[in-house]
Order: structure tokens, then C-alpha cells, then sequence
């Protein structure tokens, strides 16, 4: 019996799943192959892509390649390309974990808690704030636009006023006779250049045709310097003309008029920017103080002007006003300032240093040695247990002879020193 067709069908599709599953197993394995592949590459890429992977430990820190990253970002971009090549890479790798070294060994070593540098880095966290919040605040400031720069350039014409001038050349001679002869000859056609060479006494301009330049009627002729009287007779004489003699302190000048330029004003278009630049700062400004009264009234600034004026106003004290006294130059100016503090504070233990140094300075300085003895004698008086007691006394001996004092000196004046007595120094008093 022949088969119907419903069963051809059947038979058909018993024939394609029979096929299908005799192909699983070459398949599977081709697939499972495929999935291996995957995944080592998937892991490759894994790793290349782990920034928490380390490259460098140290103790208990480590370096991650993110840690590079970072650093790298942080690198200017026009230098940043140096550090893309595999060498530069490992050379801002080898940059950061030298900077980790001396970093930790700083840390273990204290360095982070002494004041100094809390000071220090208390400063720097305060200007960056203060510079990032500014920043930001004023970037709210707009710009000025170039209509309300040439508003400002309508309004004040007179800052963009060229003076008039004269482009001139001249012949410089030593007598008026010379002058009148040059003078002539230029008149009558002969060679500028030429006769500049042959007249001229000015060696500066005479290799340059005896070119001055531009000049103005404020007077500033050139080489020649302020020559007021020169320069109002040059604009009395029409370009490409030749005028003159004119005396001047510098001896006999015939001039040659090349230009004259009139009074002009610069066109906008050529200090445009110099008003916007101007108009910024203004406005800057202006924002500025706006801002800053505004932070002042949120914060409730209210100064106490009584307590301000006498802090200002107070006194320095002894030690503070001999320091000052020190740093003056001339020598009367710090025997001045050495008086004022012992007038001042007659019982302060510098007093007696100052009053020395007073009759030092006479001595050794202004070698006025009657003054000298004065001031010396007056510390004996007034400070006999003083350790400068003896030196002054050794001073009163013999500061008039050429004998060196048996004393050292130290550092207190700018331009002489406190001397301190060495050893046992006749007529010296030690403190009790």
C-alpha cells in the first residue's frame, strides 16, 4: 500500500529531526569551544580594564594603575603626552612612587604635626577656598559688549587724542656761520643726506640722514632731549621745507620738516580692546565690593571701632621699639631712636643695651668720643649692675686711644654691634 501524503509529511519531518539531532554533538562541541574563547577573552580584557590592579606596594599602601590614571589626568594636557608611551608610563609610575616614599617616611617621621607646617597648610586650604569660591562668584560678573565700549570711547574722546607732530631730520654744526652755509646749500636743492655728512657735529644721527624721529610740541626732540623752542619752530615750517638756524644748548640745528601729522583720534576699532579691558576691570572691581558687602551683611560683620582704634593705636614695647631702632640707617637717626626708648621705658631690661649703644655709635661711628663719654658715663649712673657696665667704663678709659676693647660683639644694630664683655673686664659688674 502506497503511503498517503499526510504520511510523506510525517516521514519528512522524522527525517529533518533525526538530522538535526545527529548534528548536536559536532555542534555542541564547536559552541562549548566558542564559549571557552569567550570567556579567556572576556578575562584578558577583564584585567586590562581593572583599575584597582596593583602595580606597587608599599607596606601596607599599595599603587594601582587607577592611581596612575589619576595622576596622569592631573597633568597638563600640553605635557601629558609624554607620559602615553609605554616609557612614559613607567616613568610617571616610577615619579609617583618616589613622591609615596618621601611622603609616608615625612608622615612617620612627624613632620605633619608640626606647627610650622599645620600653619602652613592651614594657609593653603584658605587661599583655595577662597579662591575657588571667588572664582565661581565672579564668573556671574558679564563681560562689558562693544556697545558699551563705544559709548565709553563717544564719552571720553579726549583720552584717545593723538597730538600733532612733525617727522624731522637735522644738521648740527658747532657755529651759526656753519649753520647759515648748510642752510643755503639745502635750499638749493643739494642732497640732504650728503650735507648731513659733510655739516653734521651729531654722530648719532649723522649715519641715519640726521633723522630725530617724531616730535611733539611738548618738546622732546630725539638724541637732542627736551628742546621746547626747537620743537614750536619745526611746526612753523611746511613738510619736505628746510628751516632754521635755531640755537640750542647742543650748538647750531637747520631742520628738514619730512611730515607733519595734524591732531587726530585713534579709531575705535584700534583701542576696542584696550576699553574692554578696562571696562572689565572697573566692572570687577565694582562686582567685587558688591559681593563682599553682601557676605558681610549675611554674616553679621559688625566691628567694634574701639577696640580696632586701640589696637592700632598701641604702643610697642621696649623690645619691639629697640628692634626698629636697629634697622634705622643713618647713625643719628638710631641714636634718636635709642634715646626715645630710653626716655620711654627707662626700666626695661634692653634700656640699658640702648643706652649703650648710643654712646657706641659716638664713638665708633660718628667718632664724636665727648658725646661718647657722656652716654657711657649715663648708663654707669643710671645702670651700674648692668652687664655693660664694665664695657662702658673700658670705653670711657680708652675709646680716645687705639687700644681694642678686651670685649666681644654681638648682633643688635644694622650698622654696629652691642659689645659684651670677655672675661674679667675692670670696673664690670656681674648680676647678682
Amino acid at each position: 500500500m502506497r503511503p498517503s501524503g499526510h504520511h510523506r509529511v510525517l516521514a519528512a519531518l522524522a527525517a529533518v529531526l533525526l538530522l538535526a539531532v545527529a548534528g548536536q554533538p559536532a555542534r555542541g562541541a564547536a559552541a562549548a569551544k566558542g564559549a571557552r574563547a569567550g570567556k579567556a577573552g572576556k578575562a584578558a580584557a577583564a584585567r586590562a580594564a581593572d583599575t584597582s590592579q596593583v602595580l606597587v606596594r608599599l607596606g601596607s599602601e599599595t599603587i594601582t594603575s587607577e592611581d596612575v590614571r589619576k595622576r596622569l589626568e592631573e597633568i597638563p594636557e600640553t605635557a601629558r603626552q609624554t607620559f602615553t608611551t609605554p616609557a612614559g608610563r613607567q616613568q610617571l609610575l616610577e615619579r609617583i612612587v618616589e613622591e609615596r616614599v618621601w611622603l609616608m617616611t615625612a608622615l612617620r617621621e612627624g613632620v605633619a604635626e608640626r606647627p610650622q607646617v599645620q600653619q602652613q597648610l592651614a594657609q593653603q586650604r584658605r587661599e583655595i577656598l577662597i579662591r575657588t569660591y571667588l572664582n565661581e562668584a565672579m564668573s556671574a560678573n558679564p563681560a562689558p559688549t562693544d556697545s558699551q565700549a563705544r559709548v565709553y570711547y563717544d564719552e571720553h574722546p579726549g583720552d584717545y587724542r593723538v597730538p600733532a607732530s612733525v617727522s624731522l631730520r637735522h644738521i648740527q654744526t658747532k657755529t651759526e656761520v656753519q649753520a647759515r652755509q648748510a642752510l643755503k646749500l639745502a635750499q638749493s636743492g643739494q642732497d640732504w643726506a650728503k650735507l648731513v655728512q659733510k655739516f653734521s657735529a651729531d654722530s648719532v644721527t649723522r649715519t641715519q640722514a640726521g633723522a630725530l624721529g617724531t616730535v611733539t610740541r611738548d618738546g622732546l626732540v630725539g638724541v637732542l632731549g627736551r628742546q621746547p623752542a626747537l620743537a614750536e619752530s619745526a611746526f612753523a615750517i611746511a613738510a619736505g621745507k628746510v628751516g632754521g638756524p635755531f640755537k640750542t644748548d647742543r650748538g647750531w640745528h637747520v631742520v628738514k620738516v619730512d611730515e607733519v601729522h595734524p591732531e587726530s583720534t585713534r579709531p575705535f576699532e584700534t583701542v576696542r580692546p584696550m576699553i574692554l579691558r578696562q571696562l572689565g576691570s572697573q566692572r570687577g572691581q565694582e562686582f567685587y565690593r558688591k559681593l563682599l558687602e553682601e557676605a558681610r551683611r549675611k554674616l553679621g560683620v559688625t566691628p567694634d571701632s574701639a577696640a580696632i582704634k586701640r589696637f592700632v593705636t598701641q604702643k610697642r614695647d621696649a623690645r619691639e621699639t629697640f628692634k626698629a631702632a636697629q634697622e634705622l640707617g643713618p647713625p643719628t637717626e638710631r641714636i634718636a631712636a635709642y634715646r626715645a626708648l630710653v626716655a620711654e621705658y627707662p626700666d626695661s631690661e634692653v634700656t640699658p643695651q640702648a643706652q649703650f649703644m648710643i654712646g657706641f655709635i659716638y664713638s665708633e661711628e660718628l667718632k664724636n668720643y665727648d658725646e661718647a663719654e657722656k652716654a657711657f658715663r649715663e648708663l654707669l649712673e643710671r645702670y651700674p649692675r648692668s652687664e655693660l657696665a664694665g664695657s662702658a667704663q673700658w670705653m670711657v678709659d680708652h675709646m680716645r686711644s687705639q687700644e681694642a676693647p678686651p670685649f666681644e660683639v654681638s648682633e643688635a644694630d644694622s650698622s654696629a654691634t652691642t659689645p659684651r664683655p670677655q672675661g674679667n673686664v675692670k670696673g664690670s659688674t656681674e648680676k647678682p
